[in-house]
């Protein structure tokens, strides 16, 4: 017997060959295999995914955003009051991709961190568990993905990486978009076209990455109809919006000027008398208080709200371009009569985002690194219009996140109704007629893939691709589009995310929350009665304790099949480890050249975070010669070296505080220019720069140390993109116009007393012995 735990796939051409080979064609007989097609009739299917959208930001859940193209289908179809999520993105996109709980397929946390246990695999789906657009293939659809993947490993995310859990390879014939997490709307960064970078240098003027994706869509779906117009396809469209950075397009952006004065008290209780009137929230639902750490809006200094203001006229235009490009899209599918077989979803992969604090932040990247913000640099921004633009990386006060998830409390990462209930549209003429209607049964995230197989004609397969599947942990809710009193199929469900746990059933919820890098707490459960408190205010775990043990119990079982032990409730710096096999790309040198694409920041980050390195270019120059050397990083943590003027230039990008050394003179020939930086420790460093070998420059300070590089990478002889700084803007990347032969970073020593400690193993043996001591 084969030790292959998999039955053998039979390729031979000439299995099943019904016909007779003959030696000429005149002495055989042809048999063809027809192609798999799908059963007559089977609709398209467009899955369109928001991201960190709350459950009142369209205006068909309750918004004053104006998304008159997602309320017209909405309107026109079905809007489902019951849905449920996971409470963060790439779990999220798992559940929905595979149709089975996330930390089942390896995907219970980020792309960020790869920790050694069966359910945080890196964020990459198990090979097991077939794609929506790995069985719509099968089964004869052409499947196109733009936007947001980010369901890879970060580590596998650029040139030489294992390419097996990229878009291409799980299903999808054509891909443009971005891998990783998140990306500036304006100049965004490593856009891929299929399995390659996509060739672009510089942005045209008015470049927004909505409507991008969007025309990319369409473009294809022009090219599909054209070619094979008999033949149904699958669209995903994952807009990264409104995922932070926020931004928006001015024009977009001047329609909300003012909107939001009234401030978030008001505004909130404004779309929850409106989702009220609607029905599209439980008549007897609560408005919970201010969650813990929301100001009141009135105690704010007129300063405060005006600036908060604007934040969410940025979050509003960002909703409102999105719902535009929808209706680009729809218009498509209409004018080319496929609109009435096609099933549109519309839903966000978790509720909205709380990451920027009660004080929003305009540049995240700032903060994620230990800097404090500059209130006057933000009010002057403010007041010159810039907040909202590519010199800018928004996220918003939790006090407009709770009005986005209004009425519902807390927030993303939490299994709380903030996190994860979010809107879900579903509009199909042919299926489920044009007079609209509500369904408010109880659908989650895993039951859309067998939903959508059920309505093809498609059965979930034992084994695809040699693999044998472990089944699917959805359940098909087809039934319920034509039957507004169909009972839902599902009755029970677990959650967790980031140590936070939840389970849900017949109409009760226990939930522990566990705060960012504290202890750990296994029995702080609360416990809420859904029928009668759907707004989770009034803690029964006090009242009811057998029935509290007894969701324990069901939540522990479903933890341990689902492999979602052990807890992490690591703060963001788990997303610097790596596991003990990688480490040694840390300490490895590099050399960079001139012609290939930007290396990203992933490879190059880890060899200068917080630590020493050297940093050398190898150039020749002669008179009238001039460009960019090299770009590491972008315009808010960046290095730039750049020929002008028969001088060479450097510039030490910290947003809005660059360090910029005097020029430095050029004799012709051939040149090496280095920095040697070292890391002092308190995240202090100085420079050493030398010309040729002589000394330029020496202990010039250079704080603080980088931990990341937020984008950008390394390019060598152009800085493509965004300018890293303003004095090359406008300039088309300003390549240089001489010889680059190389860029070498050699990375050093850690700073003394560094946070950056990136061995995993080492970092969860430390966890283990404090837990030791502690007992």
């Amino acid at each position: 017997m084969s030790s292959d735990p998999f039955d053998a796939i039979d390729a031979d051409p000439a299995k099943d060959f019904a016909g007779r080979i003959g030696a000429t064609l005149a002495d055989a007989f042809p048999s063809w295999v027809p192609p798999r097609k799908p059963k007559p009739g089977s609709p398209n299917v467009v899955v369109i995914l928001l991201d960190d959208l709350g459950y009142s930001d369209f205006g068909c859940f309750g918004s004053e955003i104006e998304t008159p193209n997602i309320d017209s289908l909405a309107y026109q179809g079905l809007r489902f009051t019951g849905y449920t999520t996971v409470p963060m993105c790439t779990p999220a996109r798992a559940a929905m991709l595979t149709g089975k709980n996330p930390h089942t397929v390896g995907c219970g946390w980020l792309t960020h961190n790869n920790p050694g246990f069966p359910g945080y695999r890196g964020g990459e789906m198990t090979l097991d568990a077939p794609t929506m657009a790995e069985l719509l293939r099968a089964q004869g659809y052409s499947t196109m993905a733009v936007g947001k993947w980010h369901n890879t490993y970060d580590r596998n995310a650029h040139a030489a990486g294992d390419r097996s859990s990229w878009p291409l390879q799980r299903g999808f014939d054509r891909f443009y978009g971005f891998l990783s997490a998140e990306t500036s709307y304006f100049p965004p960064e490593r856009m891929m076209e299929g399995n390659q970078l996509a060739q672009v240098d510089t942005y045209p003027e008015g470049y927004f990455a909505t409507d991008d994706y969007t025309s990319r869509l369409i473009g294809w779906l022009k090219e599909h109809e054209a070619c094979s117009p008999d033949k149904p396809f699958f669209g995903w469209l994952a807009f990264q919006a409104p995922h932070t950075p926020l931004h928006a397009k001015p024009t977009d952006l001047a329609r909300y000027a003012g909107r939001y004065q009234s401030g978030w008290d008001a505004m909130r209780a404004t779309r929850y008398g409106r989702q009220k009137a609607m029905g599209i929230i439980e008549p007897h639902a609560e408005l919970p208080p201010r969650n813990p750490g929301v100001p009141a809006w009135d105690t704010l200094t007129p300063e405060q709200q005006a600036l908060f203001a604007r934040y969410m006229e940025i979050y509003a235009a960002l909703v409102d371009n999105v719902d535009q490009n929808i209706g680009r899209l729809v218009t498509f599918l209409r004018q080319s009569g496929q609109l009435d077989n096609t099933l549109i979803l519309i839903t966000s992969d978790n509720g909205a985002n709380s990451i920027g604090g009660p004080t929003g932040v305009a540049n995240l990247n700032d903060r994620r690194q230990g800097l404090p913000e500059d209130p006057q640099l933000v009010q002057q921004m403010l007041q010159e219009g810039m907040l909202g633009g590519d010199q800018s990386y928004l996220a918003y006060p939790t006090g407009w996140t709770q009005v986005s998830n209004t009425p519902y409390r807390l927030y993303k990462r939490t299994p709380m109704a903030g996190g994860i209930r979010v809107p879900l549209i579903a509009h199909w003429p042919k299926g489920v007629g044009t007079e609209g209607g509500k369904r408010n049964q109880w659908v989650h995230v895993t039951d859309i893939l067998p939903t959508v197989l059920e309505l093809v004609g498609m059965d979930y397969p034992k084994v695809f691709n040699g693999f044998r599947t472990r089944g699917l942990n959805g359940t098909s809710f087809a039934a319920i589009l034509g039957n507004a009193t169909q009972a839902p199929g599902r009755t029970t469900q677990h959650y967790e995310l980031e140590g936070n746990r939840g389970y849900i059933a017949d109409g009760w919820k226990i939930v522990s929350l566990q705060p960012p890098g504290t202890a750990i707490q296994l029995n702080n459960w609360m416990l809420f009665d859904l029928a009668n408190d759907p707004t989770e205010i009034h803690d029964r775990a006090a009242e009811q304790p057998e029935r509290l043990r007894a969701m324990i119990d069901a939540f522990e079982a479903d933890a341990h099949a689902n492999y979602v032990y052990p807890l992490d409730n690591r703060d963001s710096g788990r997303a610097i480890t790596l596991p003990p096999h990688e480490l040694h790309i840390l300490s490895q040198p590099r050399s960079f050249y001139r012609g290939g694409q930007s290396i990203p920041s992933i490879v190059v980050s880890p060899l200068l975070a917080d630590r020493c390195f050297g940093l050398s270019v190898q150039f020749d120059w002669q008179p009238g010669q001039q460009g960019v050397l090299y770009a590491l990083g972008d315009c808010f943590t960046g290095m730039l070296a750049f020929v002008e003027d028969a001088a060479l230039h450097f510039v030490w990008q910290r947003w809005m505080r660059p360090v910029e050394l005097a020029p430095i003179a050029l004799q012709p020939g051939s040149q090496t220019f280095t920095l040697n930086y070292d890391a002092l420790g308190a995240r202090q460093g100085q420079g050493r720069f030398t010309l040729n070998d002589q000394l330029v420059l020496d202990k010039v300070s250079l704080s603080p140390t980088p931990v990341r590089l937020p984008s950008g990478g390394l390019d060598v002889g152009i800085n493509r993109r965004q300018p890293i700084s303003q004095r090359i803007a406008g300039r088309q990347g300003f390549p240089y116009t001489g010889t680059v032969h190389l860029v070498r970073l050699d990375p050093g020593q850690q700073a003394p007393g560094s946070p950056m400690v990136q061995d995993e193993a080492a970092v969860q043996a430390s966890m283990r012995a404090a837990a030791k001591t502690a007992n």
